[in-house]
């Protein structure tokens, strides 16, 4: 995903927020508590909501990267540009398999993880590893991990490899499982004892 596609997602999401908040609103203030034309906007308010959350989290570490002669720029669709200069790179970490949700599954995509000094400068997953040659190219040291790794294992190997946001929605399938298991045994226990 380009930078500009996850602003412009982020943009709608928050958008659909907004109006569904205003149209919940003005329903209820004209109409009174719960009115039937209401549902609409709760639901576009809690869609916009979830879309925008989730968007953030995962659109955070999605970036386009370029080496220039001042050193790596990094775009990211969060936050402004960053330029680290090459200096302070020790060594680039390539997890060539970091296990993230999808729709479809478990997917993988190729995390980039800047050290320098012993700690994490910057961590982000690139549209491709052309990033990763020219960085090889301009002197960096480059390690490949090839064994697919999970958001937990990245953070817990390169503090800051993983946000602390990529570790919680790849744990939010067992969350669902458990608040799911939960409801059913809550609705049996009361379907047979009441």
């Amino acid at each position: 995903m380009s930078v500009r596609a996850g602003r412009w997602f982020l943009v709608i999401a928050a958008a659909a927020l907004l109006v569904g908040l205003a149209w919940f609103g003005l329903v209820e203030a004209a109409a009174g508590p719960w009115a039937q034309g209401s549902v609409g906007g709760a639901v576009l308010a809690i869609l916009g909501a979830v879309a925008f959350a989730v968007g953030g989290v995962l659109f955070g570490r999605f970036v386009e990267a370029r080496v220039e002669e001042t050193g790596l720029v990094i775009s990211s669709v969060r936050r402004r540009e960053r330029v680290i200069p090459l200096a302070v790179i020790d060594e680039v970490v390539v997890v060539e398999r970091l296990l993230l949700p999808t729709r479809m599954g478990p997917g993988t995509a190729a995390r980039v993880i800047l050290r320098g000094g012993g700690d994490t400068i910057a961590a982000f997953t690139p549209h491709g590893l052309g990033v990763v040659d020219a960085l090889r190219s301009a002197g960096c040291r480059v390690t490949l991990v090839s064994e697919p790794l999970s958001p937990v294992l990245v953070r817990r190997r390169y503090r800051g490899g993983a946000s602390i946001g990529e570790v919680l929605v790849a744990g939010a399938p067992v969350f669902a499982i458990v608040v799911a298991a939960l409801v059913l045994l809550w609705v049996l226990t009361e379907s047979f004892a009441g």
